[in-house]
């Protein structure tokens, strides 16, 4: 099966292809639009699931701001 043959099963049908080796699934192929998605789901859910940070206040006379206290 070429590339094309598989661009055309994933267009057409909407499908998912799992590529399997030695019995464990090592990448999926689906179409980009999918993809983004999911992406965009999983960042939500990741945002909804992070405890509430802190606050800064605007008071920063005696405080310095560090590499740690930036957000990830």
């Amino acid at each position: 099966m070429n590339l094309n043959e598989i661009k055309k099963i994933v267009e057409k049908d909407g499908a998912k292809i799992i590529v399997v080796e030695q019995d464990k699934p090592v990448l999926v192929i689906t179409k980009f639009e999918d993809y983004k998605k999911e992406l965009e789901k999983n960042s939500r859910e990741e945002i909804q699931n992070k405890p509430e940070t802190q606050q800064f206040t605007n008071n920063t006379e005696n405080q310095s701001l560090r590499i740690e206290d930036l957000p990830v």
